[in-house]
C-alpha cells in the first residue's frame, strides 16, 4: 500500500478507537447516574488502563507501518 493509504488506515483506526472510548465513557456515566452515584476511581482507572492498551497497540502499528 502507498504511504497515504497507510496513513489513512491508521487515522481511521485511531478515530474508531476514540469513538469506542467515548462510547465506553458515556455508558459508564449513564450506568452510574441510573444507579444514583458518581463514577468510581476504580471505574475510571479501568478506562484509563484500557485506553493505554489501545494507545500502545496503535503506536506499535504506526511504527510498523512507518518501517515498511
Amino acid at each position: 500500500m502507498s504511504g497515504r493509504t497507510d496513513n489513512a488506515l491508521i487515522l481511521i483506526q485511531l478515530l474508531t478507537q476514540l469513538l469506542a472510548q467515548a462510547q465506553s465513557i458515556g455508558q459508564l456515566i449513564s450506568k452510574a447516574r441510573s444507579e444514583g452515584r458518581d463514577v468510581t476511581d476504580a471505574e475510571l482507572a479501568a478506562l484509563v488502563a484500557q485506553d493505554d492498551a489501545v494507545r500502545a497497540a496503535l503506536e506499535a502499528e504506526i511504527v510498523r507501518q512507518q518501517s515498511r
